[in-house]
């Protein structure tokens, strides 16, 4: 070690080799590529198997205590009545629209409701409590009414059967301390709870379920459901068929009245105006049609003989030939005599005979058309009699007909009056519901709940589902960094490598295992580091600065500046450590007490402050072939950097050691750390491995990079890890080496 204060500023550098400086880092330091998605799944898988004992734990709690819970629980046993509704009336089915399914649907819609309604339970268990105050002491085997249930053998109590089963269930909540509506309350939310109303498949019946600790009390409960609502049912229709009756009761005498009003006005008319047979008037009204008929017919032959007689004269007057008189006449014999007055027409005999034949059938055409006229005469004066005599009967018959139907109205009403009465009468002597018990409950055998055995699985899958989610949770909200791909990736620097962690380290320990155990997974990681960070050409051993950083004092760095120290002594050349930790640490403190020569008068601040010489600042420690320099703890650090010229600096360090290693302040208590960034030709972020944040250590990475410092090359270390618990993680980098070469 050489030179001065002086000297440095006067000195040529030109004696000194240039230093390495690397402009791309990326060249140096590649960085690995980082598959987002696809590692996020392996790491999903990965964590979960790390964490399987965790896991299966979990499940295995998760089972003892659904286990727990089943044998702690109540075995329930449900005892099931079953009511059939009655099919729907003929004259209640519906004319068009909805089918008879559909009716009986809605009427089974309406019994489960009204089963399942309020005030159903609370007739229920006034009558549960009826049933067991009758039968104190003794085993109830009645539903509530006279009809016994096949419910024998239930267990005798004191109390009513709902205030027990809350009392087993609840027991702070009855006692002197629960009002009575409370205790009637808890009552029906527990009838309430454990009974089941349903329809069984698309039948008229329909099921009612109640479940309880005791077989019989089960039965006895659902039986008394059942025969309270068929018992509600049917004292509501024998209720509702005594207003009914009244009404027509208090009816019959005023129909019975107007009945005997009208008949008397009927009777009166019929004396008043005589007795008129509706068959004669239907039969005159018959023979009228019958000759308008007739008068019709008659005067179509009589124009039709009208016009032949019309049509011959015609022809005569005309003097038209024979042969057309012959065939408008149509007599045989005058069609003879045309035929043969054809062949001779000159015969006189022959013309005065058909002359004559004319004059006969002109006569005989004549005296039928009079005979026509007069019975189209005399049919039309009889048709004008029996118009008189319809319209007399139908004078008479217009009062009959507005007084027949009143008296038949009246009577129809007062029978079905008479009718409903009677059966009024029988349905209140026999009331009936709608609605029957198809099949009462029996105590059943095979208990309702299922035994603790089958709970374990689904407890287990349960609560292995919440510890894998917990894994999960808790590993996404870990933001400490694990891999060098995760690191490169979330630090966008390349990582150089990991550093096992070395226990409790104290120098000793630390020089132990750098120095004399070379094949150990630390001194291995340490090395390699140590070659990665310096330069590596055929040729070339330039002085190389080193700057080890961390974001905290826990992160390592102090341990790993140390360890890259101790390392670079089995370089060539010498080797400087300068701790700028301001407080010191406590290997610093170690190494000067066991291994330290003459202390240094001088500190790191007098010696870029040109206030000594380099050889004044420095402490050697000649046992393990370190010099150290370290900063006064009153010194203020930044202000000493930022008057200081670092390239002077750096190359007196330079001229006078191999590699010079700076540990540098903690990241978050030193803003220094930026002016030694213009120190380094490489820098070592130091990232304690599960434990440093990364929205941390980007913070200092972004603190080193700024400025000047973004051609210095830059990566990441992770510190302290465990390389049996790395493993687990299955990252695939160097980590996993170290942990193969100690296995």
């Amino acid at each position: 070690m050489a030179g001065s204060a002086v000297s440095r500023i006067q000195r040529p550098r030109a004696a000194q080799p240039a230093p390495l400086v690397l402009e791309n880092r990326e060249r140096k330091w590649p960085r690995r590529e980082y598959a987002g998605p696809q590692a996020q799944s392996h790491q999903l898988m990965v964590t979960l198997a790390r964490r399987k004992w965790s896991i299966l734990a979990f499940a295995i709690l998760g089972g003892v205590l659904a286990a727990l819970v089943g044998l702690a629980r109540p075995v329930l046993f449900e005892a099931t009545s079953q009511l059939i509704i009655d099919p729907p009336a003929r004259n209640s089915l519906p004319a068009v629209g909805a089918s008879a399914q559909d009716l009986i649907d809605s009427s089974i819609d309406d019994h489960i409701t009204m089963l399942s309604s309020q005030g159903h339970l609370r007739r229920v268990a006034a009558a549960l409590q009826k049933t067991e105050a009758s039968t104190p002491g003794q085993g109830a085997s009645k539903t509530g009414n006279s009809k016994p249930g096949p419910a024998p053998g239930i267990v005798p109590e004191s109390r009513s059967f709902a205030a027990n089963l809350i009392q087993r269930l609840w027991p702070q909540s009855t006692g002197a301390t629960q009002s009575p509506q409370a205790a009637a309350d808890s009552e029906l939310k527990l009838l309430r709870n454990r009974t089941r109303v349903g329809q069984e498949l698309r039948s008229r019946i329909i099921s009612v379920g109640f479940a309880d600790e005791d077989p019989a009390r089960a039965a006895m409960v659902a039986n008394t459901f059942a025969q309270v609502y068929v018992d509600d049912l049917a004292e509501k229709r024998q209720a509702s068929d005594k207003l009914e009756l009244d009404g027509v009761v208090a009816s019959l005498p005023r129909v019975q009245s107007d009945l005997v009003a009208a008949t008397d006005r009927l009777e009166k008319y019929r004396l008043s105006h005589g007795a008129v047979d509706q068959g004669s008037a239907d039969n005159a009204a018959k023979e009228r049609a019958d000759l308008s008929q007739q008068i019709s017919m008659s005067n179509a032959d009589l124009a039709a003989m009208e016009s032949r007689l019309q049509r011959i004269q015609e022809l005569r007057k005309q003097g038209a030939p024979v042969a057309s008189l012959a065939e408008a006449i149509g007599t045989p014999e005058l069609t003879d005599l045309a035929a043969r007055l054809a062949g001779a027409p000159a015969d006189k005999d022959l013309n005065e005979a058909i002359d004559r034949q004319v004059e006969q059938a002109v006569a005989g055409i004549t005296a039928e058309v009079n005979i026509y006229r007069a019975q189209v005469g005399a049919l039309e004066d009889r048709k004008n009699v029996l118009d008189a005599v319809v319209a007399d009967t139908a004078g008479r018959l217009s009062g009959l007909r507005a007084l027949e139907p009143q008296v038949a109205l009246l009577t129809q009403r007062y029978n079905d009056l008479l009718s409903q009465q009677q059966d009024l009468i029988r349905r209140i002597a026999a009331p009936t519901a709608g609605v029957s018990i198809l099949s009462p409950a029996w105590p059943p055998t095979k208990p309702q709940t299922l035994p603790p055995v089958f709970l374990i699985p689904p407890g287990m899958i349960v609560f292995a589902i919440l510890a894998a989610i917990f894994v999960l949770v808790r590993n996404r909200f870990n933001r400490s960094l694990r891999g060098e791909a995760e690191a490169e990736a979330e630090l966008r620097v390349p990582c150089l490598g990991l550093v096992p962690e070395a226990g409790q380290v104290h120098l000793k320990q630390l020089r132990e295992i750098v120095l004399h155990r070379n094949k150990s997974a630390y001194s291995r990681a340490v090395t390699s580091l140590l070659v990665s960070a310096t330069p590596n050409r055929a040729g070339t051993r330039s002085p190389h600065t080193i700057l080890v950083a961390s974001s905290v004092r826990d992160d390592g760095g102090s341990e790993l500046a140390w360890s890259l120290a101790l390392a670079a002594t089995r370089l060539d050349g010498p080797v400087l450590l300068v701790d700028l930790e301001r407080t010191g640490n406590q290997l610093t403190r170690e190494f000067l007490h066991q291994f330290g020569g003459p202390k240094s008068r001088r500190s790191f601040g007098d010696f870029i402050s040109n206030r000594c010489i380099l050889e004044d600042a420095v402490a050697s420690i000649p046992e393990i072939g370190i010099d150290l320099m370290t900063v006064g703890a009153s010194e203020d650090l930044l202000a000493l950097l930022f008057h200081a010229d670092s390239s002077d600096c750096r190359d007196e360090l330079h001229a006078a050691y191999r590699v010079v290693i700076i540990n540098g302040p903690s990241g978050l208590a030193g803003p220094e750390a930026r002016f030694l960034a213009g120190w380094a030709d490489a820098i070592l972020l130091a990232v304690r491995w599960g434990w440093t944040s990364r929205s941390v250590a980007r913070g200092v990475l972004e603190l080193l990079q700024g400025d000047g410092a973004a051609s210095v090359p830059t990566g990441s270390v992770l510190t302290r890890v465990n390389l049996k618990q790395h493993a687990r993680y299955r990252l695939g980098d160097s980590a996993d080496l170290l942990h193969e070469k100690i296995s």
